[in-house]
């Protein structure tokens, strides 16, 4: 992640809240990744994404399952092992600030 001054992810989580559609993808190496790490669970949560790939599963309001912990709303339950899209996922990319205006974040 680039410096991005003024935005932290804790405090927002758009990108995480992408909505019903399957955009979260998660590529076949992280599916071999979490496997490798005994963590099937991970592999049961996804679901049909675009572009014919699978995504992460999302819940009623349309965020990630993975999304929110104990000591954040905003933070990831699986930081350390999450999927390749969110760790290339760039804080303060313009993707990243039209998911912020979606939900109306400054």
């Amino acid at each position: 992640m680039s410096a991005a001054p003024g935005l932290d992810c804790l405090t927002c989580g758009a990108c995480c809240r992408t909505g019903h559609d399957g955009r979260i993808l998660v590529p076949a190496d992280d599916l071999v990744f979490w496997r490798r790490l005994g963590r099937a669970d991970l592999i049961d949560t996804i679901q049909p994404g675009h572009f014919g790939e699978v995504a992460f599963a999302t819940d009623d309001t349309g965020a990630c399952v993975h999304l929110g912990t104990p000591v954040s709303p905003n933070a990831c339950q699986i930081y350390a092992i999450r999927g390749t899209t969110c760790r290339d996922f760039e804080r303060g990319s313009p993707q990243c600030h039209e998911f912020r205006r979606d939900f109306d974040i400054v």
